[in-house]
């Protein structure tokens, strides 16, 4: 049996038509354009390029693996957006930044790994600015992405299936789902063929909270 590819590979080659759907989505729906933006659980900070490629935001993507911050720096330096995107090597769970810093907060498939989620949103909850959105959660952008993209993996890795299946438990979601409401911020799910998230707002009148 033949190795399976490491994430980083996996991203770089198999995952990356699902970036800029996404990206495009949090873009049209939350209307943020400008200012910080966090990139959670970062990985390669393929959502985060993604996103500073449509925007003005300034990125940071923030990830516990100092080999991943590593290939975020290299893969935006690729992308000609060194300016803008930059890692940062840190734990979701003790975030080193100062209090309503972040105008966007993205997290793609970091979330299911985390291990004190009320703390993490706690956190998220702490950095977000009056008026920013955070989107938490997974998926692959549109239903088409995620059936091409599960049969790819499927072949390569024959416990994809199962083991995706086993992060979306309906028990996964309801806890992200309470960890989200009980930080008190306006707190919405999208559950539909781009996946689940979490969309957390900040004193932002647009939303109404969800349970």
């Amino acid at each position: 049996m033949s190795k399976i590819p490491d994430f980083p590979y996996i991203a770089e080659h198999i995952f990356a038509p699902i970036y800029p759907v996404i990206a495009a989505r949090i873009v049209e729906e939350s209307g943020i354009r400008k200012g910080i933006c966090l990139d959670l659980g970062c990985g390669i900070a393929s959502l985060g390029i993604a996103l500073a490629e449509l925007t003005e935001l300034q990125v940071c993507g923030v990830d516990f693996s100092g080999k991943m911050c590593r290939l975020s720096r290299n893969k935006a330096c690729r992308h000609s957006l060194s300016a803008r995107v930059a890692p940062l090597q840190a734990d979701v769970h003790e975030l080193p930044f100062g209090d309503c810093c972040a105008d966007l907060i993205v997290s793609r498939g970091s979330v299911f790994f985390w291990n004190d989620l009320l703390l993490a949103f706690s956190e998220i909850a702490r950095v977000l600015s009056s008026g920013g959105q955070a989107w938490v959660g997974g998926g692959f952008g549109t239903g088409k992405l995620k059936n091409e993209i599960s049969e790819k993996m499927a072949s390569i890795d024959p416990q994809w299936k199962t083991d995706s299946k086993k992060r979306l438990s309906s028990e996964t979601r309801q806890a992200i789902q309470a960890a989200g409401r009980q930080t008190g911020l306006t707190c919405r799910t999208v559950q539909d063929d781009s996946g689940f998230w979490v969309v957390l707002s900040k004193g932002n009148p647009g939303w109404t909270k969800e349970h």
